[in-house]
């Protein structure tokens, strides 16, 4: 009597993977973790966004894929929470942004990044490196995944320092920057976790300092600026 063979339902395991991971993955991260081959993923992956069930989106030299359909807390609700308790946070225990910073700079301890392979190939290579423009595009990549309140964040490189120790990067787009300052901590903590990740992976000291925020009521002229610096 023959075996049965074993039917491997691509599409269930390939959509399971993306949804276990919010801050989106390549082809690549995909066939490491279910080890189906890239043009077998490619095949799927093509599919399901044919039927609506995922995303992809371009950021820098990468095409990540997103679904459609998360098994998490809608992102509004989320904000809405979050905002609800930095602001009372600020209200009760003001002046305080540098141990909001220090706050979520020992945090990253707990939280369960969701970085794939490529993410962590890129923050590698800031290792030993003067910094350039070239890596405005690999913290662009980064970046969404430790801030998932801010999926549409838009970053900029504003300054550069001519021995490549130190950059200013703009951030604009974020629903944290309104005509008000009750969510200034949210920067604060967000300086904290990419003062933290850079050193832990980078393996040396990190500052991240934040230079400035402008918040308006005019979307696009509300921004802050953090200069960060390889020590």
């Amino acid at each position: 009597m023959t075996e049965k063979k074993h039917i491997i339902n691509h599409e269930f395991e390939i959509l399971e993977y993306i949804r276990d991971k919010p801050g989106g993955v390549t082809v690549s991260d995909i066939a490491k973790f279910t080890g189906f081959s890239r043009n077998t993923v490619s095949k799927y992956v093509s599919i399901l966004e044919l039927k609506e069930h995922i995303f992809s989106k371009k950021i820098g030299a990468y095409r990540l894929f997103f679904t459609t359909k998360r098994n998490f807390i809608p992102l509004e609700l989320a904000i809405s929470y979050y905002k609800a308790l930095i602001s009372r946070f600020k209200k009760y225990i003001p002046d305080t942004g540098e141990l909001a910073k220090k706050v979520g700079k020992e945090a990253i301890r707990d939280i369960k990044f969701t970085f794939g392979d490529n993410v962590y190939k890129q923050m590698k290579s800031l290792k030993n490196n003067p910094i350039s423009r070239v890596h405005l595009e690999s913290f662009k990549s980064f970046y969404p995944t430790y801030d998932p309140f801010s999926p549409d964040i838009e970053i900029s490189i504003i300054n550069i320092d001519p021995k490549g120790k130190s950059a200013t990067f703009r951030f604009k787009n974020s629903p944290f920057l309104t005509d008000t300052r009750d969510f200034d901590y949210h920067i604060y903590i967000i300086a904290g976790i990419t003062e933290g990740i850079l050193e832990r992976e980078l393996k040396v000291k990190v500052s991240c300092e934040i230079k400035d925020i402008h918040p308006s009521k005019q979307k696009e002229d509300a921004f802050f600026d953090i200069i960060i610096k390889l020590i």
